[in-house]
């Protein structure tokens, strides 16, 4: 035993110990906001990922009955009851067509055909049907992870997915 393990302040703790606590409150003071920033970059980039693939799955959703021949009308309902996200009335809905003619033309906007029973969309046969979705996801960090967003005020980043077939 050397001298210092016998020594104590008037608290009774030995002095080695006393020095480990204050160690150990700087290391914690140090590493806690880290961890905790790291914690919710984990959250936030969660519910991005959660946001991407839903709508992923939508316009996969909108372009299967739109090659298929469905309505813009069809297609829209379509999309925002396939979607799990809970604002579909911030979707940006693009529904458009284009041919080939040695070589892929440009896009059209897809309209309707036809009324009633036998309306369907205006793409023929054979060519290349797109769903464009945009959606604004909003921060769930807030001001945090604002670095991320489109501009520092709005607080959104801004989620864009297509689907392509081939009309039938």
């Amino acid at each position: 035993m050397t001298i210092f393990d016998r020594a104590q302040d008037k608290s009774g703790l030995k002095i080695e110990h006393r020095q480990t606590l204050g160690t150990v409150t700087v290391e914690m003071a140090i590493v806690a906001p880290i961890l905790a920033v790291l914690l919710f970059g984990i959250i936030e980039f969660g519910f991005l990922f959660r946001d991407v693939l839903g709508l992923r799955q939508a316009a996969r959703e909108g372009v299967r009955i739109a090659a298929a021949g469905a309505t813009t009308t069809e297609i829209i309902d379509r999309i925002e009851s396939s979607s799990p996200l809970q604002r579909t009335e911030q979707f940006d809905i693009s529904l458009e067509y284009r041919l080939y003619a040695s070589g892929w033309g440009e896009w059209y906007t897809l309209g309707d055909i036809g009324s009633g029973s036998t309306a369907q969309n205006n793409a023929p046969s054979g060519a290349q049907v797109r769903v464009t979705i945009t959606y604004p996801h909003p921060l769930v960090t807030g001001g945090l992870f604002s670095g991320l967003a489109d501009s520092p005020d709005s607080q959104t980043v801004t989620l864009r997915t297509q689907a392509v077939m081939r009309r039938e």
